[in-house]
């Protein structure tokens, strides 16, 4: 025997009640419960619709109201087998996702070009291209350093080795021709 006076026992009810889960008989003890007993605060909203619902119970027979939860239950049986599928596809898809987003964080950390940002590349080609002759610069990442091609007007290139210097923060060039 339930014991609807119970308020663990009158949550899990309404909880199924919800969820569209609870029989005939235990709706109707919901309903005679809310209608001989003033419902606490948190119960006041469900209490009201549960008598709402049930004001005429003359309107539903019990073999119709059977009927509607059997209709009820069959169709979020078919759903679930669904959501089950999605759920798997969604967590194949996930897994796959995380496994590309790591190979290429990994292959960018094992990138040795790494060493040099984008804003010490760029002060390299602008203080080469201030000097007398040159017309233009080109930088290519390699390991750990950075080669810098400088063309000169009279069509000759110059070549540099960008390293990292010893000081923090510093950079050398070194002349390969």
């Amino acid at each position: 025997m339930i014991n609807i006076k119970d308020k663990e026992v009158r949550l899990q009810l309404i909880t199924k009640y919800l969820e569209a889960e609870t029989t005939v008989a235990e709706e109707a003890m919901l309903h005679t419960y809310y209608m001989e007993n003033k419902a606490e605060e948190d119960e006041q909203t469900i209490a009201q619709m549960i008598c709402m619902e049930h004001a005429d119970t003359n309107l539903l027979s019990v073999k119709g109201a059977e009927e509607f939860d059997r209709i009820v239950a069959e169709a979020k049986a078919k759903p679930q087998k669904a959501r089950v599928r999605r759920l798997w596809i969604g967590g194949w898809a996930a897994a796959i996702t995380l496994l590309l987003v790591l190979n290429v964080v990994t292959q960018r950390r094992e990138e040795p070009s790494a060493v040099f940002n984008a804003v010490e590349i760029a002060g390299c080609i602008q203080q080469l291209m201030t000097v007398e002759g040159v017309t233009s610069v080109t930088a290519s990442p390699v390991k750990e350093c950075v080669l810098v091609t400088a063309q000169l007007a009279d069509g000759t290139t110059k070549m540099y080795i960008m390293n990292k210097g010893s000081e923090e923060g510093s950079t050398s060039m070194l002349a390969i021709n």
